[in-house]
C-alpha cells in the first residue's frame, strides 16, 4: 500500500506542476494587466497597466487607482506590455475601415506586424514606405507580397516568392520583409528582435498564528483495555514561519512555491477498562510534539483586482514530519512512559486553500495577508493514516522583488 499511495501521489503531483507552470507562463500576458506605457494618438506617453482583452482594444489603469479606460487603435499610436511593442494598425478593406493592434515584428522602409490573435484568415500586416498598411491574408499572401514588393529583382529575394519555396509563417514573413528592406535601402532597415520579456518574481518571508491539531486513524476496532492513541488530539496553538517564490506576481493568475515550518505539542485523553475490576475506569493521557516541513506548490487567482487586490489560493505539496517525543501517564503511576508513535514514513502530502488581499504600503511595498488551511498526511505506526490540520493567519512579505 505505501508504494502504491507514493506513486500515485508522485504522478499526481507532478502533472498538476506541469499545468500550474504552464498556465503562469509570460504568454498570457494579454489576459491580466502587465505593467507597460501607451502612446495616445497626440503624442502622450501614458504609463500604468495595460491589458488587451483582443486585438481591437487596450485596457488601461493609471498607477495607485481603480478606474479603468479602454483605448481603440484609433486612439493610440502603440502600447508596449510585457516587453512587447504593439502598433495601431488601420486601413481600408472592400470598403470597410478596419483597425487592429498588432505585434511589430521588423521595422523599416518596409514594416511587418503580426496578430497575437488571428482574425479570421488575418494575421499579419505590412506597413509600406508611404505609411499605407496592407493585410496579409491566408491564401492571398503570396499574391499581395507579389504585386506589393516590387522594386527588389535579386535572386535572393525572389526565391523567397516562389510558389514552391514560400513560407506563410511568421518567421518566413519576417524573412522576407528584412530582405526586402536589406535589397532597397541596406542603410535605413531596422530589424525588430523580439524584446526578452523579463523575469518577474518576489521572493519574501511568511510568518503566521496557527492552529494546529492532529487527528489519529485506527487500523482495526477500538481497544477499550489497552493502550489506543487513536483519535482527535488537542489543539495547539503557536506560529508558521517560512519563505515564498512567487512568478508572476502582478499578473492575475500566478505560481507560488513556499517552505513552511510549524510545531505540535498536544494530548488526548483516554478512558481505559481496568481487565481485573471492569467497574473501575482508568485514563491514560497520550501525548507527543513534533515539528514538520511542508512545501506547498500552489496558484493564486486575483479575482478582485483593485487598489487591495483579493484572491484565492491552491495547490498540493509534500510534508516532512519529526516525532520528537510521545508518550503516556496514567494513574497511580507519576512518570510518563514513552510511547513508540512512530511514523512508518515521515514523508506525507497534502493541500492548500487560502483567500487574502494584496495590501499596498505606500504605493511600493506589497504585504499579503491570507487565511488559509494546510492539512496533509502521512503513513504511521499505530494505523494507516494521520493527518495534521493546520488553520493559519498568514503575513507575507516580499523581501527581493522585479516586476
Amino acid at each position: 500500500m505505501p508504494q502504491s499511495f507514493y506513486k500515485a501521489t508522485v504522478r499526481i503531483v507532478y502533472r498538476y506542476l506541469l499545468t500550474l507552470f504552464g498556465i503562469a507562463t509570460p504568454g498570457y500576458a494579454q489576459l491580466f494587466f502587465t505593467p507597460g506605457y501607451a502612446v495616445s494618438a497626440s503624442g502622450d506617453t501614458l504609463k500604468g497597466d495595460l491589458r488587451a482583452p483582443d486585438v481591437y482594444r487596450v485596457d488601461f489603469r493609471a498607477p495607485g487607482t481603480d478606474s479603468t479606460r479602454t483605448y481603440t487603435p484609433a486612439q493610440l499610436r502603440r502600447y508596449q506590455a510585457d516587453g512587447q511593442v504593439y502598433q495601431s494598425v488601420q486601413f481600408r478593406e472592400s470598403g470597410v475601415d478596419r483597425a487592429y493592434f498588432m505585434l511589430e515584428r521588423v521595422s523599416g522602409p518596409v514594416s511587418l506586424y503580426q496578430l497575437f490573435r488571428p482574425d479570421g484568415r488575418l494575421t499579419h500586416a505590412i506597413r509600406l514606405p508611404d505609411d499605407t498598411f496592407v493585410p496579409l491574408r491566408g491564401n492571398l499572401t503570396l499574391l499581395t507580397l507579389r504585386s506589393t514588393l516590387t522594386a527588389c529583382a535579386t535572386p535572393a529575394f525572389t526565391r523567397l516568392l516562389d510558389a514552391q519555396l514560400f513560407e506563410g509563417t511568421n518567421f518566413g514573413l519576417t524573412r522576407i520583409i528584412d530582405q526586402y528592406n536589406r535589397c532597397v535601402a541596406p542603410a535605413h532597415t531596422t530589424r525588430q528582435t523580439t524584446t526578452k520579456k523579463p523575469f518577474r518574481y518576489e521572493l519574501g518571508l511568511s510568518a503566521g498564528l496557527a492552529r494546529n491539531h492532529w487527528s489519529y486513524g485506527r487500523a482495526g476496532h477500538r481497544n477499550t483495555t489497552y493502550y489506543d492513541p487513536s483519535g482527535a488530539y488537542s489543539p495547539d496553538y503557536t506560529v508558521a514561519l517560512g519563505g515564498f517564490f512567487t512568478l508572476a506576481p502582478r499578473k492575475r493568475l500566478s505560481a507560488t512555491i513556499e517552505l513552511m515550518g510549524s510545531a505540535y505539542q498536544g494530548s488526548r485523553l483516554v478512558p481505559l477498562t481496568d481487565p481485573l475490576d471492569p467497574s473501575r475506569i482508568a485514563p491514560r493521557t497520550y501525548s507527543f510534539r513534533e515539528t514538520y516541513l511542508t512545501l506547498p506548490i500552489t496558484g493564486r487567482y486575483v479575482f478582485i483586482d483593485k487598489a487591495v487586490r483579493w484572491y484565492v489560493r491552491a495547490g498540493l505539496g509534500p510534508s516532512l514530519t519529526t516525532i520528537h517525543r510521545a508518550l503516556f501517564t496514567f494513574d497511580g503511576y507519576s512518570d510518563p512512559i514513552d510511547l513508540p508513535i512512530l511514523h512508518r514514513t515521515n514523508i506525507g502530502v497534502g493541500y492548500l486553500l487560502g483567500v487574502g488581499a494584496n495590501l499596498l504600503i505606500g504605493q511600493k511595498q506589497p504585504l499579503y495577508l491570507e487565511i488559509r488551511a494546510m492539512p496533509h498526511s502521512v503513513l504511521d505506526g499505530v494505523s494507516n493514516i494521520a493527518t495534521s490540520h493546520s488553520l493559519q493567519l498568514n503575513l507575507s512579505v516580499p523581501l527581493l522583488k522585479r516586476y
